[in-house]
């Protein structure tokens, strides 16, 4: 055979060769098992550490946030979505909830909506859904009810009702 064909003929074999192991060594040496990641939220850390070490992953806890719908202790979101494939081996870093701002409600029934909306922005409470509805003993202008309500956990964000007044009262003027 012809001189001028043996050595590019060995030069592409060469090649193919070195393609064909590299790829067989990338595949060999970045083999690593993937698992789903489950979704942690809500659960304790404790619920959730048992999950994650059961697919061999592991947990970090990023910080801590106020949250008014998820309890104390119990983890608000984590970095990695759940269902995503990750390699084993990953951390999920997670963060817990410190429960609702403002552990207990002020009472505001009885008093009007300015003086009750003065008192919440003190503590950072706003006001939020005003229901007006109208009512024979309270008079006009004045909170008849809240939620939450006085002494229970809550949020950053108050729903009240306020009176209208006596409806037959409206009526006669």
């Amino acid at each position: 055979m012809n001189t001028y064909i043996k050595i590019p003929l060995f030069i592409v074999t060469l090649v193919i060769l070195a393609l064909v192991s590299g790829h067989f060594t990338f595949k060999l040496l970045s083999f690593s098992r993937t698992v789903d990641v489950p979704d942690l939220k809500g659960k304790t850390t404790t619920e959730a550490n048992d999950i994650v070490r059961h697919k061999s992953l592991y947990l970090r806890m990023d910080g801590e946030d106020f949250d008014s719908n998820i309890p104390q202790g119990r983890i608000i979101r984590q970095d990695t979505p759940s269902g995503s494939k990750v390699k084993e081996g990953r951390e999920i870093r997670i963060v817990v909830s410190k429960g609702p701002r403002f552990q207990y409600m002020p009472e505001v029934v009885g008093q009007t909506v300015a003086a009750a909306e003065a008192m919440l922005a003190e503590k950072g409470i706003k006001m939020g859904r005003v229901v007006y509805a109208h009512s024979e003993t309270s008079p006009k202008d004045v909170i008849i009810a809240q939620r939450p309500e006085t002494g229970e956990k809550g949020g950053t964000e108050f729903k009240v009702v306020v009176s209208l007044g006596d409806y037959e009262e409206k009526l006669k003027q």
